[in-house]
């Protein structure tokens, strides 16, 4: 019963924190703020069994772009394939991995969704405790770091074509 009752507290506390994600704020951008945000460190490890590390990148002086996603957004479908197709123009030059924020989305459901879709990019299991160490409100959420490990941009529940994520990446890069 303690532990029915403990997932049923986690599950609604999630569902009420993806249903408080819909806000109205489009997106941000360090140029709108006074004042860099530095960003929590993160690693996590993907569906394919590989490790990502906010802090390894950046020592190796590369900008990490944060895709959080879940696998029922119809936003995020749309940005899939986006990413797919531009992700192989930049993997040498910058990190991006796709962060699922629910936790219901485990990590064969995403490693299916990956195979499926034809993901060209890393994907992890839903880590919403990331989502909320980064101040994200809802899935569909882009977030640049920069090499300094500040938050570059970040746009909020919004399908991106290939050329806004190529001018963002390419930013990101300059």
């Amino acid at each position: 019963m303690t532990t029915k009752l403990l997932r049923s507290t986690f599950f609604i506390t999630a569902t009420l924190l993806l249903l408080g994600a819909c806000n109205t704020k489009q997106e941000k951008s360090n140029s709108e703020n006074s004042e860099a945000e530095k960003v929590p460190s993160f690693e996590v490890t993907t569906v394919s069994g590989d490790t990502i590390s906010l802090d390894e990148s950046l020592q190796e002086g590369k900008p990490v772009v944060i895709y959080f996603t879940a696998s029922w957004c119809p936003i995020c479908a749309q940005n899939w394939p986006v990413l797919t197709e531009v992700y192989p123009e930049y993997e040498d030059r910058l990190t991006l991995v796709a962060i699922g924020i629910d936790p219901t989305d485990d990590e064969e459901t995403m490693r299916e969704l990956a195979e499926e879709k034809g993901f060209t990019f890393p994907v992890t299991r839903g880590l919403p405790n990331i989502m909320l160490d980064y101040g994200v409100e809802s899935q569909a959420t882009t977030v640049g770091v920069n090499r300094d490990g500040e938050i570059a941009f970040r746009k909020n529940k919004m399908a991106l074509s290939a050329d806004e994520y190529r001018t963002l990446f390419d930013e990101l890069l300059n």
